[in-house]
């Protein structure tokens, strides 16, 4: 499920990385990069008191120099064209002036039912 969401992400940028943000590191990386996160799951029905599915709410960041309208629509257009639809939570500015806009889609990873 997430590995699935990476490729995707690398569609848009190399530089993805999981739950941290390596610009912060020692080891500087360069703005523009994606990071991602599950940031909730929860059991979604239980069918025979087990969880049928669950649903993943997942944060998707992307860190700029600058505002990148451009770069922006190639992340979306991206994310529809593989079936993740997601919502802008916000937009602001770093202490450097690089511009973080976060994003968040919604997952569901069934366990015991059939989709």
């Amino acid at each position: 499920m997430l590995e699935e969401l990476r490729q995707v992400l690398l569609q848009v940028n190399s530089k993805v990385f999981y739950a941290a943000n390596e610009y912060d590191n020692d080891s500087v990386t360069e703005p523009p990069f994606i990071i991602y996160q599950e940031t909730t799951k929860r059991a979604g029905l239980f069918n025979d008191n087990k969880p049928a599915f669950y649903v993943s709410d997942i944060q998707i960041t992307l860190v700029t120099k600058k505002k990148d309208p451009d770069l922006e629509h190639v992340l979306e257009s991206t994310l529809l064209q593989n079936d993740y639809t997601f919502e802008v939570l916000s937009e602001y500015r770093n202490p450097d002036g690089s511009i973080n806009r976060v994003y968040e889609i919604r997952l569901e990873e069934y366990i015991n039912a059939k989709q």
